[in-house]
Order: C-alpha cells, then sequence, then structure tokens
C-alpha cells in the first residue's frame, strides 16, 4: 500500500523537477501576491488531474499487451533520454515565460481566473511528457487510487514550494540530469519488479 503512494510520489517528484523550475520565472513574473500564486496553482492542480485521466486511459490500453512491464520501463527511459536532450516541447516553455513577463496587474477576480486559465495552460504543456510517466506506474499497480494519491502529495508540495520558495528554486542547478538520472533508476527498478 505505502509502495504505491511512495512510487507515485517519487516519479512525480522526479519528472515534475524540471516543470517546478519552468512555473518558478513565469508566477514570478505574473504576480508577487500569495493570491495570485495560489490561483496560478490551481491552475496547475488542474492541468496534473487532466494528465492523470490521460495517463490511466493510456494505461488500461497498454495492460491489453502481453509484456507492459517492458513497454512501462521503455517509455520511462524514453522520457529519461528525452528530458535530458531537452527533445519533447524544446521552444514552447521559453515562448510562454517570455508572452507571460508583459502581464503585470493588481490580483481581482477576473485577474484570478485568467491566472487559473494561464497555470492550467502553461502547467498542461509542460507535465504531457510526465503523463507518460504515470502511465508506467499504472500499468505496474493493481491500486491506482494509492498513486494518484502519491502523484498528488507530490504535487501539493511542489506547488507549496513554488509559492514560499521561488527565489531559491530558480537557483538549482542541473534539473535536466536530476530528472533523467531520476527517471532512469525508476526505469531500472521497473524492470526488476521492484515497482
Amino acid at each position: 500500500m505505502l509502495k504505491e503512494v511512495l512510487s507515485g510520489f517519487f516519479v512525480k517528484l522526479i519528472t515534475g523537477l524540471d516543470d517546478t523550475i519552468t512555473h518558478v520565472p513565469i508566477i514570478s513574473s505574473l504576480t508577487r501576491t500569495r493570491k495570485g500564486k495560489i490561483a496560478f496553482s490551481f491552475g496547475i492542480l488542474l492541468a496534473i488531474t487532466l494528465a492523470i485521466i490521460l495517463s490511466f486511459s493510456f494505461a488500461s490500453v497498454l495492460k491489453s499487451f502481453e509484456y507492459y512491464k517492458y513497454i512501462a520501463a521503455t517509455i520511462i527511459f524514453l522520457l529519461a533520454f528525452s528530458i535530458y536532450f531537452n527533445l519533447l516541447f524544446p521552444k514552447s516553455k521559453k515562448k510562454e515565460q517570455t508572452k507571460l513577463k508583459l502581464i503585470k496587474k493588481p490580483v481581482s477576480v477576473k485577474r484570478i481566473i485568467k491566472l487559473i486559465g494561464i497555470g492550467f495552460i502553461t502547467a498542461f504543456v509542460t507535465v504531457i511528457d510526465d503523463s507518460l510517466a504515470y502511465s508506467s506506474l499504472f500499468l505496474l499497480t493493481q491500486n491506482s487510487l494509492l498513486v494518484i494519491i502519491g502523484i498528488y502529495l507530490a504535487t501539493l508540495l511542489q506547488i507549496t514550494t513554488i509559492i514560499y520558495f521561488s527565489r531559491k528554486i530558480a537557483k538549482i542547478k542541473y534539473k535536466k540530469e536530476v530528472s533523467a538520472i531520476g527517471l532512469i533508476i525508476i526505469g531500472i527498478l521497473i524492470l526488476f519488479g521492484v515497482i
């Protein structure tokens, strides 16, 4: 039971590290208030919820294949490779950052709704690659709900970190390397049946 929660938690933490660092400059340029950051973060939460739904559906299809464990490990290894070499959406994150730096207004209800929307779009663009890793977890577990709880716990940790420690996160080096190595370790654990 704890294994499923922890696997969801660590996969989300590792795959979401680069996304968290990407969101920091965007959220800093959009709003300086805690209320605005929370609105943006709520958009992130909605995007991750959609990614979980899509991942679960994808995993349900893959489970019909006999060697789904090897498919899951291969997806994880390919994801590590693509993160390290920045192959998935290499320009989209930078475009979002430069576009969003132009928006600076006081926080109103309309602005909060806009921040939620921008948070959702920005997060969904960056979380698409992570959803492949979620699919791999759903392939290997009997209790998907526990994996989802783990993903949400890691998401809440990342959102809290974005809201309270955004300046310190921006200084983290080697984010691609950490994400890639973490995913390779997870892929190896999947191959050997540890996860």
